[in-house]
């Protein structure tokens, strides 16, 4: 892989180059990922020698589709910083905001739902260890918090599944 990082560099390459010099993880995915990307726009197996062969064989041609792949991975980088930097603002726009609601929606969210559900689960955890029957008095109670409590985590299930999207697609 070496010999790949350095023809790499050699052609103007380096935001490629230094993806392959990634050990594991993510990075290490992403490299195999940008080994698949040049050797396909090569027209090349996806081994780093195959690469390191089609160099040899027409360096002109290796240098312009790398290049290519080289702009097309930095757009896509600035791309995603652009985004969360907008993504900031809005926090801080937010965290920023005159307005007390729009100011503590967020963190209040994030601490009184769960709180809710413990509550919830620790009374029914109470009642049924201690064998505390369950009096009429008690349903109104119950038919007003389940739809409460159930509309509460359709608009918190939703937020937290829209942000999990917004970060796997890199838009936020």
């Amino acid at each position: 892989m070496g010999a790949l990082v350095s023809i790499l560099l050699s052609v103007g390459a380096p935001i490629l180059a230094g993806i392959l010099k990634s050990k594991g993880g993510k990075g290490g995915a992403i490299a195999g990922d940008v080994i698949e990307v040049v050797a396909a726009k090569l027209g090349a197996d996806a081994t780093p020698q195959a690469i390191e062969d089609a160099y040899k064989a027409d360096p002109e041609v290796f240098t312009k589709t790398v290049r290519t792949i080289e702009t097309d991975y930095a757009a896509i980088a600035r791309a995603g910083a652009e985004a969360h930097l907008a993504y900031i603002e809005l926090v801080k726009g937010d965290r920023d905001s005159a307005d007390i609601l729009t100011r503590v929606w967020r963190p209040m969210n994030g601490f009184l739902f769960p709180v809710g559900c413990l509550i919830i689960v620790a009374t029914i955890c109470v009642m049924l260890l201690s064998r505390i029957p369950v009096d009429a008095s008690v349903l109104p109670l119950i038919g007003i918090v389940v739809p409460i409590m159930t509309a509460w985590a359709g608009v918190v299930g939703y937020y937290v599944g829209q942000r999990t999207k917004e970060k796997t697609t890199g838009t936020m």
